[in-house]
């Protein structure tokens, strides 16, 4: 996507698409060789961030966090470990102590960005999402007229299993004692 498209598009809140709807995206489009060159740029961001292993649910809740409230502590206690380096365990050097905690202050600016993009990512897929369903919609009620009704039967009864509503089969009933 063009800056000069992604201007227009954050400038614009409100697009005339046809007469009497509105739509926030209607001047916006990738061609195929801009969503080739977003997801590569995804694939760039992946492969520079370092290995990172995923954790599992329990492991994540087994972990001491490292939040707004303990970054004061933590920043003392490097502090300390620059002053007297003999503090630390023979297992920990300072120099592994002072390049962790300068790669989680660069992680965590990485997904301060990461995370603006993904709501703003998350808020057009909503709006796109509910346009493309509110005229789909809009589409399915025109089927039904009679017009429609003969040229589109195959695409309707489709549609139609969208809204169909599953009965419930009544439960058997136990066998009285009477």
């Amino acid at each position: 996507m063009s800056n000069d498209a992604i201007t227009n598009a954050a400038s614009t809140s409100v697009v005339e698409d046809n007469p009497g709807s509105k739509y926030p995206f209607a001047a916006v489009s990738f061609t195929a060789e801009q969503l080739a060159s977003t997801i590569t740029t995804i694939n760039q961001l992946k492969s520079i961030l370092p290995q990172m292993p995923g954790l599992t649910p329990l492991e994540r809740q087994r972990m001491s966090k490292l939040g707004s409230k303990s970054r004061g502590f933590a920043d003392a206690a490097l502090e300390a470990a620059k002053t007297d380096p003999g503090i630390l365990p023979q297992s920990i050097t300072l120099d592994t102590f002072v390049s962790q905690d300068q790669l989680l202050r660069d992680l965590s600016l990485v997904q301060t960005h990461v995370t603006e993009l993904k709501s703003r990512l998350d808020d057009a897929l909503l709006l796109v999402g509910n346009y493309v369903y509110g005229v789909a919609r809009t589409a399915y009620a025109m089927t039904k007229t009679d017009a429609a009704k003969a040229k589109l039967q195959e695409q309707t009864q489709l549609m139609r299993q969208r809204f169909t509503s599953r009965r419930r089969e009544p439960a058997a009933d136990p066998v009285s004692n009477s």
